[in-house]
This record gives C-alpha cells, sequence and structure tokens, in this order.
C-alpha cells in the first residue's frame, strides 16, 4: 500500500463503493468522472487500489473491473463514524448486483431529483419488516417527493415465479405509499413478455416498465416507461406515467 493525498471525488469514491458493494469502473466513471477519459477514470482508480482503499475483481480477463471496499477504505469510514466492511469476493448473483447498482447509477447521476435510494442488502438495517423485499426503494422529487419500488428481472425467474412476487405488491405496504413498481427488464423482449404476463394477471398496482440498457444510456428523466396493464404502451416520463 502506498500513502495518498484524498480528494474530495476520491472520498466519495470510496464512501459509494462502501454503500453499493461493488461498481464496476463505468458505473463510477458515470457518477463521478462525467466529462474524464476512460484512461484517465482507470487511472485514477487504480490509485485507490494501490493504496488499499480499494479493491478490484476480474471474473475474466475480458470483464469489466468491480472495485469494492478496501482495509483503508474501511478504516477511512471509520473515522467519519460510518460502519462498513471490506469486500472480499462478489457473490454468486453479482450480474443481479450490478444491474441494481446500474438502477442506482440512473437515478443519482440526477442528484437534485433524488431524495433517496436504498438497495435490497440496505433494507434491513433500515427496518424493514415486510415480506417482499423490492430489489430497490427509491424517493425522487418529481417535484412532488414520490416513492417507487424496483424489481430488476434479468429474466431467469420463470414467469409464475415473477408473478407470485409482483402479486406481494398488489396488496400495499403497511406504512409505506409508493406511487407504482419500477420493472426493469434486460431486453426489450422480455420486457414484452412481461407486459403480456402482467395483462394476464390483471394486477391492480401500476407497474412501469423500462429496459435496463436505455435505462442506464439515458437516465431516470428520460420517456422510457411504459405501463405494462395497457395494451397500448406507449412511452412517457416517469413523472408523466406515475400521475
Amino acid at each position: 500500500m502506498v500513502n495518498l493525498r484524498l480528494s474530495e471525488r476520491d472520498i466519495r469514491v470510496v464512501g459509494k463503493c462502501a454503500i453499493s458493494k461493488w461498481l464496476t469502473t463505468g458505473q463510477l466513471a458515470r457518477l463521478y468522472f462525467p466529462q474524464v477519459t476512460a484512461d484517465a477514470v482507470r487511472k485514477s482508480l487504480r490509485r485507490l487500489v494501490e493504496a488499499g482503499y480499494l479493491v478490484v475483481h476480474r471474473e475474466h480477463q475480458m470483464a469489466e473491473a468491480l472495485h469494492g471496499l478496501g482495509p483503508k477504505g474501511k478504516a477511512l469510514l471509520e473515522t467519519k463514524g460510518l460502519a462498513a466492511e471490506v469486500t472480499r469476493k462478489p457473490p454468486r448473483q453479482i450480474e443481479h448486483l450490478v444491474g441494481i447498482n446500474d438502477v442506482r447509477v440512473a437515478v443519482e447521476v440526477k442528484p437534485l431529483q433524488v431524495a433517496y435510494f436504498f438497495a435490497c442488502w440496505e433494507l434491513p438495517g433500515l427496518g424493514w419488516v415486510h415480506p417482499v423485499i423490492p430489489d430497490a426503494v427509491v424517493g425522487l422529487k418529481l417535484p412532488e417527493r414520490l416513492t417507487f419500488f424496483v424489481e430488476y428481472d434479468r429474466g431467469t425467474e420463470t414467469l409464475p415465479t415473477l408473478s407470485g412476487k409482483l402479486r406481494g405488491y398488489d396488496g400495499g405496504f403497511s406504512g409505506i405509499p409508493f406511487r407504482a413498481l419500477l420493472l426493469v427488464a434486460d431486453t426489450a423482449a422480455r420486457l414484452e413478455t412481461l407486459g403480456r404476463q402482467v395483462r394476464k394477471e390483471g394486477f391492480l398496482r401500476r407497474i412501469l416498465g423500462c429496459v435496463r440498457s436505455e435505462l442506464s444510456a439515458q437516465g431516470i428523466d428520460a420517456p422510457l416507461f411504459q405501463d405494462l396493464r395497457r395494451i397500448d404502451q406507449g412511452r412517457s416520463m416517469l413523472q408523466e406515467s406515475a400521475g
């Protein structure tokens, strides 16, 4: 490990990796290096890895690097009164975690609209007691503060299994009013399949669908969202869809 003078951006990067567990180079670039070359981003992150503030993992040589919290990063956050755990090895479901963090980044690159974003692994620490655990809970200022639940679908669950989980949202959550469920699919074809399933089941709760790649590219405030309960699935902005 080497000694390193940290910038405010370095500290934010370390803190975000602690909260998010693992973030790709691209996700960190979108959050903290919006107008910086890819080489400069990699160099900045490599400094933090070499100094022990971050750890890096690659599934294979061609895979994008994942960054987690290192031992010096843990010590840094503890000096600021923040509990954190060093990340050792990505979980088996790393693709799902990366997808949830793609949603996080799409939300948090619009900081003026964000009231909060909590991923599923953060909810137990907030006293979550409901049997259904969303992949994320998002609060947005549109301009009224609205709460949305998020489900990220990689297409690995059967439709009956997914329908069972979606049914859990229909009855609502005691003490947590939410405007809609955001269903983020990996592909447009999968989103079409999910739309047919939603209409077949006759869900009452508003379910707004979008494609992950489009959400990542355009952000949470883009006209991406389709009301999956309707056959006519025109796209609209979240503020309009949730009205």
